[in-house]
């Protein structure tokens, strides 16, 4: 059957553009629908290696500056007029999870003729850290999307009613949304790095793409996101084994032989939380080219040019993903030093009493000695003793260039 439209995700984000979220949140939801629609029924084999076309999306940004709860509604709807598509919501335990894929479960009749079980789950957050659970040390939930992420042929886990089961080819597709705070509540320092953060792309806005009152839809509007509709339940309905062009396995070889993930020329994201991350770049690439060739047909080919995009698209992320850790550090006064940081900043000048004023909800004196000497060893801010207009009393300065080693 022929698509109605030469590109789902392109068309997507044109359908997005008379809406608040930033264009890169439109971006990212979009490739998540596309994987959720996909499911487990797709897979590409390089030799020995086998990838799946689920990936972990989680938008980040200061609250209600960007528009991320927009941003997940807009595109679950779509996915949501999908047939056999299974959602999850907060799931806030590893069991209740567990309970979730299994539920999902479905013996589907394949356009091969054979059918396939698989237990697909897409997992949809507006809150990730009610997801992950409020605690820092809440490491079973994050053990097991690290496992599944991986997608096992088979993964054995306790349900809500106390029993083991075996679930058969388990699959998730995760878009989530959250804040740097948020993130650090719920994400504990040992877990930055590797395991489940080296497996998401966090995605980055500081500001959303214009505003808009009242989102109403023109009717070519309501045109495109019907045509959208079809053609996802044409994405839905594909099956079976993507293979490379000749001349994009020639060239993917070529890329992957050049890329070395420990040199510094080629980190765009420079914090080295993202050390993990950079190492498994090369998996994210492959799984976001197959849903940059769905997103163009139903032929289970990838081109080079899919690479490209899946390549210039995580690009983009990188060059600001490090800001989703800002909050987040091995030090338990990491967020209030950046909150400090961030006031004295705001003000360049700022007497003690008036900082003690903002933060002594959540600073109390002794813990404000600490924050505050952190900040000033940081070099970001001085402590001065007269007010830039000779004012008495404890002054702190805003520096905007780290002090000399």
């Amino acid at each position: 059957m022929e698509r109605h439209l030469s590109n789902w995700l392109r068309a997507y984000t044109e359908l997005m553009e008379n809406t608040e979220p930033a264009a890169i949140f439109d971006k990212w939801v979009g490739y998540s629908v596309i994987a959720g629609a996909l499911r487990r029924k797709i897979k590409l084999e390089l030799g020995r290696l086998e990838y799946y076309p689920n990936i972990y999306v989680v938008l980040v940004a200061e609250p209600g500056v960007a528009r991320k709860t927009q941003a997940i509604k807009f595109g679950v709807d779509l996915l949501s007029t999908v047939p056999d598509i299974k959602t999850s919501a907060d799931s806030a335990t590893k069991e209740a999870m567990t309970d979730d894929i299994e539920e999902a479960g479905l013996d589907e009749l394949l356009v091969s003729g054979e059918t396939l079980r698989h237990s697909s789950l897409n997992i949809i957050s507006k809150e990730f850290e009610t997801f992950l659970g409020q605690k820092k040390e809440n490491t079973r939930m994050l053990t097991a999307l690290t496992d599944l992420y991986d997608n096992p042929d088979d993964w054995s886990a306790r349900t809500r009613h106390g029993k083991s089961n075996k679930i058969i080819r388990p699959w998730i597709n995760l878009l989530a949304a959250t804040t740097p705070d948020s993130l650090a509540s719920s994400l504990p320092a040992t877990a930055i790095g590797g395991g489940l953060t080296s497996r998401i792309l966090f995605v980055w806005a500081d500001k959303k793409k214009k505003s808009v009152a009242i989102p109403d839809m023109t009717d070519e509007e309501r045109k495109l996101k019907d045509l959208l509709i079809r053609d996802l339940y044409q994405v839905s309905r594909m099956s079976g084994n993507y293979t490379m062009s000749p001349d994009c396995l020639r060239r993917w070889t070529e890329w992957y032989d050049n890329y070395d993930e420990d040199e510094s020329g080629v980190r765009i994201c420079t914090d080295k939380s993202f050390s993990g991350w950079y190492s498994r770049k090369p998996t994210t690439i492959i799984k976001v080219a197959m849903l940059n060739a769905a997103a163009e047909t139903n032929k289970l080919e990838i081109q080079w040019r899919n690479i490209e995009a899946a390549i210039e698209d995580i690009k983009v992320v990188e060059c600001t993903m490090g800001n989703a850790f800002k909050a987040i550090g091995k030090s338990e006064i990491t967020a209030e030093v950046d909150t400090v940081t961030k006031l004295i900043h705001q003000h360049n000048w700022i007497s003690e009493k008036h900082l003690m004023s903002l933060v002594w909800r959540d600073i109390d004196a002794n813990k404000f000695d600490n924050v505050i000497n952190t900040v000033l060893l940081s070099g970001k801010a001085v402590r001065e003793y007269k007010g830039p207009n000779d004012e008495k009393g404890i002054w702190y300065r805003a520096r905007t260039f780290a002090p000399l080693q």
